[in-house]
């Protein structure tokens, strides 16, 4: 914990076994949520790779299109070890009395740019590689100047200086603060007090003092959200695969949020009960399903499971459309695609209007 408070970051190696590793990066490749999803695409054969079958996106982020149907995802995510360091940093910072919540992040994919060795004609993907210098926060230096949340990635494939990954200033949640004193809104254009990403100015000294950070397979890098960040792209053979964890505080008001949103969902079959019954009760605290193990609070979890058990065949089929609507929102490439996601939703909420529930809580939530 002491390199983390001077430093703003940490690497802890061996979170995740060989095994767990494998399965993700499986998941990733097999799974309709991921690249699954890519048809042609072939995960051992990179002339499939290309701009017009890979997911759109400059950063290297894919964001989940069934989330509540992966399994290592969320096995990692409420891995009784990465609980471990997110709490034994927080309390650390003494943050202990403060109420530390997962949340439910996105995964990073960097396709390998330099294809060929060992004796086979080399052939450089430059257009394959993200884009570089995006320095930014995910935290707002005029609306949050103090501490407020704990980022991380955690590595699953090799990592080398080549093959994408890590960039940060180190220490520098120690001048964030002052940073923001500094530079008071309507100092620098384009960046206001609700806007993030915060992108860092180009023309900034810490854009000198940026240092790649290599996260091995199998450990987690746990940042400050104050530390400006971003990730340099893979010029090199292998693939760079991370899942982004992110452990925040929430005040009583944004946690009860939270767990609305949880217990909305399963009311309304957004959120499938089989997802609930495979964490634990700790593991449900951890992701804000239900606000503490108090009996109260345990039972208006199994009430919201409950009442998703009992929901018709016809409004089950409603929420599917929702989720395909969303699918089809995140992937679609030409308008009779937006169109059928347009009918999807409009479809899903007139046969249960109480779809926009979960959907409004949780934007309470964030």
């Amino acid at each position: 914990t002491s390199f983390f408070s001077e430093h703003g970051y940490v690497v802890v190696g061996g979170v995740l076994d060989e095994a767990r590793c494998d399965a993700t990066v499986d998941e990733f490749w097999e799974s309709p949520s991921f690249l699954g999803s890519r048809p042609g695409l072939r995960r051992d054969d990179p002339s499939t790779w290309g701009n017009d079958v890979w997911p759109a996106g400059s950063r290297n982020f894919l964001d989940p299109l069934e989330p509540c149907a992966e399994v290592e995802t969320w096995r990692n995510r409420v891995c009784a070890q990465v609980r471990r360091v997110f709490e034994a940093l927080w309390r650390g910072l003494g943050q202990a009395d403060n109420r530390l919540v997962s949340s439910v992040d996105r995964v990073g994919i960097m396709r390998p740019t330099r294809l060929g060795s060992g004796g086979r004609e080399v052939v450089q993907r430059p257009e394959w590689r993200t884009s570089r210098n995006w320095l930014h926060w995910d935290q707002n230096p005029w609306q949050s100047p103090g501490f407020e949340a704990m980022q991380g990635l955690l590595g699953l494939s090799p990592a080398t200086s080549s093959s994408g990954g890590f960039v940060t200033v180190p220490g520098f949640h120690r001048e964030f603060a002052e940073w923001g004193s500094r530079w008071p809104e309507g100092s620098i254009p384009k960046r206001t007090r609700t806007m993030i990403p915060f992108p860092v100015p180009m023309e900034d000294e810490m854009q000198g003092r940026r240092q790649k950070i290599l996260v091995p397979r199998g450990a987690l890098l746990v940042w400050d959200s104050r530390m400006p960040h971003e990730n340099f792209p893979n010029e090199g053979e292998g693939w760079r695969m991370v899942q982004y964890v992110t452990a925040k505080r929430l005040s009583q008001e944004l946690l009860r949020s939270r767990v609305a949103a949880w217990h909305a969902g399963l009311r309304t079959g957004l959120v499938p009960t089989t997802l609930a019954r495979r964490l634990s009760v700790q593991e449900q605290v951890w992701l804000a399903m239900v606000a503490s193990e108090a009996d109260g609070d345990l039972q208006d979890l199994r009430a919201a499971m409950a009442a998703g058990d009992a929901l018709s065949e016809e409004k089950l089929e409603a929420a599917r459309r929702l989720r395909r609507a969303y699918r089809l929102k995140q992937t679609a490439i030409s308008p009779e695609e937006l169109k059928e996601a347009s009918e999807l939703f409009r479809s899903a909420f007139a046969t249960n209007p109480e779809l926009k529930l979960p959907l409004q809580s949780v934007a309470a939530a964030e």
